[in-house]
Order: structure tokens, then C-alpha cells, then sequence
């Protein structure tokens, strides 16, 4: 098994194109411009799982931009779409071209 292959309860083997790191950070996610305060529960470069907002009112392949407070500096906003709904988390596609900010919010959000 390679580090981006993961067991599923299953018996099977799950691939992910990047290994994911445990982070736990209070977000935003807006939808269509409503705010709901959720918590990301694992990230990696491509996507991230994250808990179920309360008001959950958006389906798989909507878009969402998630917002990261920064205690030092400015608010990181990145794009992304849902492509997994669960009962109690929503996994999530970064969208492209954000490479560079996704790294640098990786880095600060995972101990060394």
C-alpha cells in the first residue's frame, strides 16, 4: 500500500491523489452567500472533509468558498465544490489554481 492508498472498512483500497493531514480548525462555508460555522477535519492538497453545516441548503457539485481566519494576517478564502455528502460531514474539491495558498494554509495548519 503507497502513502496515498487508505484500507476502507470494506476490505478494499481507497485512493486519493494526495495524503491527508488531521488539522482541526473552525471554518465558514458560504453558499450562495450564507455563512455557517463548521469545523475541517482533514485536508490535503486537493480537497478536505469537513463537518455537516448546520443549515445545509447546497448539493453535491455545488460550489462553496471556504474561509479561513488567520489569528496573524489576512482571511484565506479558498473556491471549492462538494462531491461528497455523508451524514455528518461533506467531503470537498479545491478548485484549480489555488495550489500555492492551499500549501501555505497546509503548513500553518499541520505541526511540522
Amino acid at each position: 500500500m503507497t502513502g496515498t492508498e487508505k484500507k476502507t472498512g470494506g476490505g478494499g483500497v481507497e485512493k486519493r491523489r494526495h495524503r491527508r493531514s488531521e488539522v482541526a480548525t473552525i471554518i465558514l462555508v458560504s453558499p450562495n452567500g450564507h455563512e455557517n460555522r463548521t469545523v475541517v477535519y482533514d485536508m490535503s492538497r486537493s480537497g478536505a472533509r469537513i463537518g455537516l453545516p448546520r443549515d445545509l441548503d447546497f448539493g453535491m457539485g455545488a460550489g462553496v468558498r471556504l474561509f479561513f481566519p488567520r489569528v496573524h494576517g489576512s482571511t484565506i478564502v479558498l473556491g471549492a465544490k462538494i462531491v461528497r455528502i455523508a451524514i455528518d460531514h461533506l467531503g470537498i474539491e479545491f478548485g484549480p489554481g489555488q495550489e500555492a495558498t492551499i500549501h501555505k494554509l497546509l503548513e500553518s495548519l499541520t505541526p511540522d
